[in-house]
């Protein structure tokens, strides 16, 4: 039996995972060039969006808007560490979970702030065999007292 088929038995979801991971770095990329319409095109029409200081984005147009002020920001970086990749078993469902740390712009004192950030971004299989992000949480640690 050949190494690819092994890493199959041990695990049959790997490709999947391996695609999940793949669109998520696609999203990254997009995310660092700033382009706002790329990083939307990876969200199902139904996705929803919650990171603090805003109000959860629901469906299409208010992911794609929180997306773009995002973008817009000449501040806004961001650098994930995933923590674990897992595909259901039925592999049309996954999530990615980790940290990461974000740069923004403070709305109150216009100067960039750092932000560390735990994340949870669920993907649901497509038709057409791509993924897209159905659920996109980010829960920002707790500041000094």
């Amino acid at each position: 039996m050949n190494k690819n088929k092994t890493l199959e038995a041990n695990n049959p979801n790997e490709p999947a995972t391996d695609a999940v991971d793949r669109t998520a770095q696609e999203i990254l990329a997009a995310l660092q060039a700033k382009d706002s319409a790329k990083v939307t095109s990876y969200y199902a029409p139904d996705a929803v969006l919650a990171t603090p200081g805003r109000p959860a984005a629901r469906g299409g147009e208010a992911v794609s808007k929180a997306i773009r002020t995002d973008s817009a920001d000449p501040n806004f970086t961001i650098s994930p560490s995933n923590e674990k990749t897992e595909v259901a078993g039925s592999g049309d469902l996954a999530y990615r979970r980790g940290t990461l740390t974000i740069t923004y712009t403070n709305p109150q004192t216009n100067q960039a702030e750092n932000a560390a950030a735990t994340y949870l971004t669920v993907f649901r299989k497509q038709a057409d065999g791509s993924w897209k992000v159905v659920e996109d949480f980010e829960v920002r640690a707790a500041g000094p007292d």
